[in-house]
């Protein structure tokens, strides 16, 4: 035993700062001081809480009330109290603060930050004083300005900050949302000057634990102590690892890296291929005088890795392929709204619908969120927090790298989070590439691959599928806004789809219960069903397409989207309330880890085949098919007997039949085992008659929700707004169908990029 094994006493501590905050408003600009401002007019808001909530818990989607809000700072006000012996040192951390924030405690200006979703901390040691000390932050989320070049809602503006969330129009996020506020918890943090203040792990396949921990010595001598690694089981009982270092830290911040080995480390796992085994790492400081910094990570052993070529994805995890079933996934408008408890809820939905993976989609969501799919086996694909078009200097650059950085430093040690994606649809516009071609995209991608070579990287998301090296996945709309039938993805054979919906209406229960949206949308009140089915059938025909591409090209399928934002119509699949549409019985029913599958393209069938995504294999499996006529009379059955590869896509037989397309009203599948255990079911209800793309979809738009609005007799198209008066000369219905050709962007790359630097010189 060591002389510092159990430390007698803790030199650090940690204090909420609980209770609601007084705010007041002052222009935006108006000075940076808190002398300016006015000494009446303080409101008191809950803590940890999103002002839009705050001030109108009622009327959080829509209205004029909204936008005012960012035309405005906010200072946020609160008294604490500290200790009358205060330690060597105290700071202030805050875990959210949404999206501009500068920190007065005390009179003093103590430090300034950008970033809605990255936690800070600030050195307060001068500032503060025993018993009461008065903070102070002037906090502000500015809307951008107008770009007069732009079409709306793409790019009507070049977005100025490094945050997804917010005014992101077509059926996502309203088009008077952006999020304002402190909406974390806020510590005062009291220590000695000695503390550990990050951890990233990585792990290899061995039982390799490679620990980088972030040291601090505020002193101005070094340190003399001993670091303390404890790695123990935490949802299993396997063996653990324990190693002590001697440490001396001179004054400043320090890198430290150590290597442990756990014996017969157990692998995580995503649910559907083992168990989601954990490890807890315990690190922390210790002296002769006691425990002066403990810091507690959890994490998993596990590997990634993505196979590119030319022709197909394959991705591996703990070398083993793994078929990704995802669905993108944004819990809300406010994130302060979301706790432990409705992110579980939703990750138990996303788990009940048969994935295996959740697109944490232009953001980065609560700290919880990413411990939930740890401890569900659910993998992550993280976007960073930038969407469409943004603006494209070196300046911006220079603050979305810092953001990065800190989002990769947070998130590092999830065993959950598999991939990174720098930015979402850079070139929605095809003729603005400057983000992609100069800033940022490139600089995120190489810091990206630098801070984080473990997992893969993608410059963008959608749009670069002929740049397989850096990027290669499809955003895929055949039958929602690309085209009108959505069969037609049956030509396509991507690599990895990481986008495809439709948007549906919330339920009629969801709408009504608020008047703003029921009053736009009450004129689909008889053909809800319809919509939601014709999303279901979308989103089965795309699915079972999508698989049964595994063997030649595909690394899986990412949905969009898992639920709506607001109580309109979206992509969701799951409204603003949790209800669900048609889409989620058909994303359950098309994700099932083994599933036998009928290939057809709208108008014959073609063959059967048998998908299993588990490192299962089923020997002397039986697959048998019936069809039946519209009246239900029995027209064919029929069997196979085959061996169910594990991790496989298998093509069992060609459908031959001989019936006409027309009279197969129905198609049932069933798959059992050797044993005669039922391992899947499927079915099919006129499988050679697609039902048509809803009318007025995807142009008829309502610009007070944000949304589309189908067949609405006075709504506006889109291909309307912002447009020439030359342009106006071509008719709308030309107009539209050219739109939705470009925004395939199926040509080259070359092409594409030379339209946009001719497009740059005519209109500068």
């Amino acid at each position: 035993m060591n002389q510092y094994s159990h430390p007698t006493r803790t030199h650090e501590s940690r204090r909420r700062l609980s209770g609601d905050w007084q705010v007041n408003p002052t222009p935006l600009d108006s000075p940076d001081s808190p002398e300016f401002i006015p000494a009446n007019g303080w409101t008191p808001v809950p803590e940890s809480a999103h002002l839009q909530p705050a001030l109108f818990p009622d009327r959080l989607y829509w209205g004029e009330h909204l936008r005012p809000l960012n035309h405005q700072a906010w200072w946020y006000r609160r008294v604490f109290a500290a200790p009358d012996a205060l330690p060597r040192r105290a700071r202030l951390h805050f875990e959210g603060v949404d999206y501009f924030a500068a920190v007065w405690l005390n009179g003093r200006l103590i430090g300034q930050h950008e970033g809605g979703f990255a936690p800070f901390t600030l050195d307060a040691t001068e500032a503060i004083r025993p018993g009461d000390n008065t903070l102070l932050v002037r906090v502000t989320s500015p809307w951008d300005a107008p770009n007069p070049r732009g079409t709306y809602p793409i790019d009507h503006v070049l977005r100025g900050l490094v945050k997804g969330l917010y005014e992101h129009a077509e059926g996502v996020i309203p088009p008077d949302v952006n999020p304002i506020g402190i909406w974390r918890p806020v510590w005062l943090l009291l220590d000695d000057g000695f503390s550990l203040d990050a951890a990233r792990i990585h792990t290899a396949l061995d039982g390799t634990v490679s620990v980088r921990l972030t040291a601090a010595n505020a002193g101005d001598e070094t340190w003399e102590g001993a670091l303390l690694l404890d790695i123990q089981a935490d949802n299993h009982d396997g063996p653990g690892v324990q190693g002590r270092y001697a440490l001396a830290l001179p004054p400043g911040v320090h890198t430290l890296d150590y290597s442990l080995k756990i014996p017969e480390a157990r692998l995580w796992w995503p649910w559907d291929h083992g168990q989601p085994n954990l490890y807890r790492l315990r690190a922390s400081l210790n002296s002769a005088e006691g425990l002066q910094s403990e810091r507690v990570e959890t994490f998993g052993v596990r590997t990634v890795r993505l196979e590119r070529s030319p022709r197909r994805f394959t991705y591996f995890i703990n070398e083993r392929p793994v078929f990704l079933r995802g669905t993108s996934y944004m819990p809300g408008l406010y994130l302060s709204q979301f706790d432990r408890e409705t992110l579980a809820r939703d990750v138990a939905l996303a788990r009940d619908a048969n994935l295996n993976l959740l697109r944490v989609h232009v953001h980065v969501s609560p700290p919880e969120l990413y411990d939930l799919c740890d401890r569900a086996g659910m993998l992550v694909w993280q976007d960073f927090e930038l969407n469409w078009t943004h603006d494209p200097s070196p300046e911006f650059e220079a603050r979305a790298l810092a953001l990065q950085r800190r989002m990769i430093e947070m998130l590092d040690s999830h065993p959950s989070v598999m991939t990174w994606a720098c930015h979402n649809e850079p070139t929605m516009v095809f003729t603005r590439r400057k983000n992609l071609e100069q800033h940022p995209d490139p600089a995120l991608y190489a810091d990206a691959l630098q801070q984080d070579p473990t997992r893969p990287v993608f410059i963008c998301s959608g749009q670069m599928e002929s740049d397989w090296q850096r990027a290669g996945d499809l955003h895929s709309y055949y039958g929602a806004i690309w085209s009108a039938r959505y069969t037609d993805v049956y030509r396509h054979h991507p690599r990895l789809p990481t986008e495809f919906g439709f948007e549906a209406p919330a339920a009629p229960e969801t709408l009504r219960q608020h008047p703003e949206a029921w009053e736009r949308l009450r004129h689909l009140e008889g053909q809800i069903e319809t919509l939601w089915d014709y999303q279901a059938e979308l989103t089965r025909y795309h699915i079972e397409h999508f698989r049964r591409l595994r063997a030649e090209t595909c690394a899986g399928y990412i949905h969009f989207s898992l639920n709506d934002l607001a109580p309109q119509v979206g992509c969701g699949v799951l409204d603003v309330a949790r209800r669900p549409k048609g889409g989620y019985a058909a994303l359950q029913q098309a994700s099932q880890p083994v599933l036998p599958a009928l290939e057809h393209d709208g108008r014959r069938p073609i063959a059967l085949w048998v998908f299993n995504d588990t490192p299962h294999a089923y020997p002397n499996a039986l697959l048998i098919w019936r069809v039946y006529d519209a009246a239900g009379r029995l027209l064919l059955e029929d069997e196979r007997t085959l061996d169910v590869a594990a991790n496989a896509a298998l093509r069992v037989a060609e459908a031959s039949w001989p019936i006409a397309p027309g009279d197969s009203a129905r198609v049932e599948l069933a798959l059992r085992d050797a044993d005669g255990t039922l391992l899947a079911e499927n079915h099919y209800r006129r499988p050679f008659q697609p039902p048509p793309r809803p009318k007025g979809y995807p142009w008829k738009f309502d610009g007070y929700l944000g949304c589309k609005v189908f067949d609405h007799p006075t709504a506006p198209s889109l291909a309307d707004h912002n447009i020439a008066p030359l342009f106006r000369l071509v008719p709308l219905a030309v107009r539209e169908a050219i739109a939705e050709r470009a925004l395939r962007q199926r040509m080259p790359t070359w092409l594409l990029s030379a339209v946009s630097r001719l497009a740059d010189r005519l209109m500068p």
